[in-house]
């Protein structure tokens, strides 16, 4: 299912920027300077998640194969509970629902992409299952009372068992980026001073804009779904249940205009968005459990993804053609 770009000009000018910027990046920098990039930390090990001790692929083991020892409810329009294993790794356990059916295959298939393009912020992210019995006989004392409402609502197979998205919680997070946005959207505008300390966070907003669009995430601004790292210099992208599903006009032109208006892009990413093809796609995603019984996402989805990377790249190739590689590819 290999893919020929309708707009190989943009992928050949972004490339040709990549190198031209490679010195540029590499600069000493100055925070008093807005076209100069304040310094940044490199890009993301491809095996990382910002602040955990752990590697992604330890956590996505013990994500996948820890004993439960207790479920506790938190969600509001998913069935989600915290769940607390023997490994003192802790998890956010996305069930299917009858009212989210593909919300946590989407969970993994975003977490699955994100790995795709080096990003170390979304929480690493697995297939798991649990059976009506282990969920009930260890359900939150506090919580009983919303014991019959979680059960009536998960959608419980015939073994007893429930298939769901389990990903590594995030303690003592901190929130306010949200509320914030008009502050950050300006940082990633060429020309504009982002401060010293904001680096890393600005870099990371930038990624963000980027990989909402790609996935098809509408929903990053209701709830809490933008978090900032506990020792706030990193943001934490959470609740992809979203993604992937067909967005209408009024959606689509939301996030292509949060698009448009970021001009300051991670010139990784941008290299290894414009390398992305179906291929790779589908042998990350199969690397989840989940693919044993079903294909994360199907042929339609992964097109509808390709054709979305089209356009950031078409943006991005614009904008250097207008302000030049080192002003728009402005983080490492």
């Amino acid at each position: 299912m290999r893919r020929t770009s309708s707009r190989e000009f943009a992928s050949l000018l972004l490339a040709a920027a990549l190198v031209a910027s490679a010195a540029s990046v590499e600069a000493e920098p100055s925070s008093a300077d807005a076209g100069t990039a304040p310094r940044v930390a490199d890009g993301a090990p491809p095996n990382s998640f910002a602040g955990a001790e752990m590697s992604a692929d330890e956590l996505l083991e013990a994500l996948a194969t820890s004993r439960s020892r207790q479920f506790k409810p938190v969600g509001h329009t998913s069935i989600l509970f915290r769940m607390r294993t023997e490994s003192r790794v802790t998890a956010g356990f996305k069930v299917e629902s009858h009212g989210s059916h593909q919300g946590y295959r989407s969970e993994i298939a975003a977490y699955r992409v994100s790995r795709l393009l080096g990003l170390d912020t979304v929480p690493p992210t697995v297939f798991r299952q649990a059976t009506r019995r282990e969920i009930k006989s260890r359900f939150h004392k506090e919580k009983t009372a919303r014991w019959k409402a979680v059960a009536n609502a998960t959608v419980w197979r015939d073994d007893g068992l429930v298939d769901g998205a389990a990903s590594f919680w995030i303690k003592n997070p901190k929130r306010g980026l949200a509320s914030q946005r008009g502050a950050w959207q300006a940082w990633l505008r060429v020309d504009m001073p982002i401060p010293a300390e904001s680096a890393d966070l600005a870099r990371d907003l930038s990624s963000m804009v980027v990989f909402d669009f790609l996935v098809a995430n509408w929903d990053r601004y209701s709830g809490g779904n933008l978090l900032k790292s506990p020792g706030g210099d990193r943001a934490i992208l959470i609740d992809h249940d979203a993604a992937f599903s067909r967005m209408n006009e009024p959606l689509y032109r939301r996030m292509l205009d949060e698009l448009m208006r970021t001009e300051r892009f991670s010139a990784a990413l941008m290299e290894r968005l414009a390398a992305l093809d179906a291929e790779a796609i589908e042998v990350e995603l199969a690397e989840d459990p989940s693919h044993a019984k079903e294909a994360l996402l199907n042929e339609a989805q992964i097109e509808a993804l390709l054709d979305r990377r089209e356009t950031v790249l078409s943006h991005v190739a614009a904008l250097i053609d207008e302000h030049g590689a080192d002003r728009v590819l402005f983080f490492p």
